[in-house]
């Protein structure tokens, strides 16, 4: 086989393992919004007390993704997502067993039934809190083994493919969870993906390669500074440790300016991700299954923004991707105002707007955590990138998409009129801050 029949069939390999490990990452953390609704009712919690729970693993994912980035530039995707999958898959089945074991403990401890209630509670939110560090391994790592096996002239394209890995995932978890839960009990829905992690640990550890030169081949980015040539007085090079990998990152303006985007934007991207099941199920009276079903639009459609935006920031706009991302985030904002004049029971006109949310929400997520950030960074910190980036929105979705919706729906009796308003102002300042990259270009165009 030539070196590039090599190459073709190794980016295969290696794209497929990279979409079925980190989809397979949202089976173990969306099935916990699709479980929601009944665990307010099984536990007696408020909306603000269970929207701490994602809250907190938002939190503890954002911390995650910066300190885990940094470390995974060093030992890679197959190490570092191997250890990710297995330790996710043991969180998810102590979850579905913490009120059975504190039930089991309540005797023996002396512990009264508020005290057990409570402890139920507490250990759930920890168990998840940890799920979110090891989740954050995740896509800092995709992001540097797609960059170290993609050409930047195809970067937007297939960033854009990759990314429908958490759509997929989505869908794949909300599906299978919402049936879970409707025949079997919210306990399933973290039981049964929590076993699944096993297997596709071993994919990953044994399929995965984190580079060509892994595998015996030449290096395929052409976006990095070339070797001096032989003979040449070439100026000493400093070795990429850690510490200049994220003096590298935290130097960036442009990172910055993609991060604070990133801050505003994602914040709606999870509330939409935390709470689509609960205001199906509770706003317009659709039972979990349902519900589930009709928020499955979400990142189904949300994949062809993904796909679509990388696609035409290639082709029409030479590589630019902050135009796209200003464009759709701006129309995003009009979207989540549209929402408000909704009635209760209107479930169909609200599925479809939630489709359209769906398509301007994962275009630009594709792009300002996939080729924006392959693009923006230095190629020996791409996944620090990733994580800088990451970081910031997800700290942005754990300021808004858990507690903060939950306690304005509490103090508000159900009304979502005012969350709407925060999501549309939070959509137009992420915009804002896209456009003021409207003329970058990647390196090597």
């Amino acid at each position: 086989m030539n070196q590039d029949k090599q190459i073709k069939s190794w980016q295969t390999r290696v794209f497929a393992i990279l979409w079925v490990g980190y989809a397979s990452y949202y089976m173990c953390r969306m099935n916990f919004a699709v479980a929601q609704p009944k665990l307010i009712d099984a536990m007696g919690w408020s909306n603000e007390q269970i929207g701490w729970i994602p809250s907190v693993w938002l939190a503890f994912y954002a911390t995650g993704q910066f300190i885990n980035a940094q470390i995974g530039s060093k030992f890679g995707a197959r190490r570092m997502m191997s250890i990710g999958l297995c330790v996710v898959g043991i969180l998810n089945v102590l979850f579905a067993f913490t009120p059975d074991i504190i039930a089991a403990l309540q005797g023996p401890l002396g512990l009264s039934a508020e005290s057990a209630s409570s402890t139920v509670y507490w250990t759930m939110l920890c168990l998840w809190a940890v799920n979110g560090y090891c989740q954050s391994i995740g896509w800092p790592q995709i992001v540097q083994t797609m960059s170290n096996w993609f050409r930047v002239g195809r970067r937007g394209t297939m960033m854009g493919w990759i990314s429908t890995c958490y759509t997929g995932g989505n869908v794949i978890a909300w599906v299978l969870s919402g049936l879970l839960v409707q025949y079997m009990g919210w306990k399933a829905a973290f039981l049964v993906p929590g076993i699944t992690m096993f297997p596709i640990m071993l994919l990953f550890l044994f399929g995965i390669k984190n580079r060509p030169e892994d595998v015996g081949l030449a290096p395929i980015r052409d976006d990095v500074e070339p070797e001096p040539e032989a003979g040449a007085t070439a100026a000493p090079v400093e070795d990429w440790t850690v510490w200049r990998i994220l003096r590298t990152t935290l130097s960036s303006g442009t990172l910055w300016v993609l991060a604070w985007s990133y801050f505003c934007f994602n914040a709606v991207r999870y509330s939409f991700m935390n709470w689509t099941v609960q205001y199906f199920n509770k706003f317009h009276g659709q039972e979990i299954k349902n519900s589930a079903f009709l928020a499955v639009l979400f990142p189904l459609i949300g994949a062809l923004g993904a796909i679509s935006s990388g696609w035409v920031s290639d082709r029409f706009f030479q590589g630019r991707r902050a135009p796209v991302c200003a464009v759709m985030l701006a129309i995003l904002a009009g979207l989540c105002l549209a929402f408000i004049p909704i009635a209760a029971g209107d479930a169909l006109f609200a599925t479809i707007l939630l489709a359209g949310a769906g398509f301007m929400i994962y275009g630009p997520d594709a792009i300002l955590t996939g080729a924006a950030v392959i693009d923006m960074a230095h190629p020996k910190a791409a996944a620090s990138a990733a994580g800088l980036i990451m970081a910031m929105g997800n700290l942005g979705g754990s300021v808004v998409a858990g507690f903060l919706v939950g306690r304005i729906l509490d103090q508000n009796a159900g009304d979502w009129t005012l969350v709407f308003q925060v999501l549309a102002g939070l959509s137009i300042a992420a915009a804002a801050m896209s456009a003021v990259l409207w003329n970058k270009k990647p390196k090597g165009k």
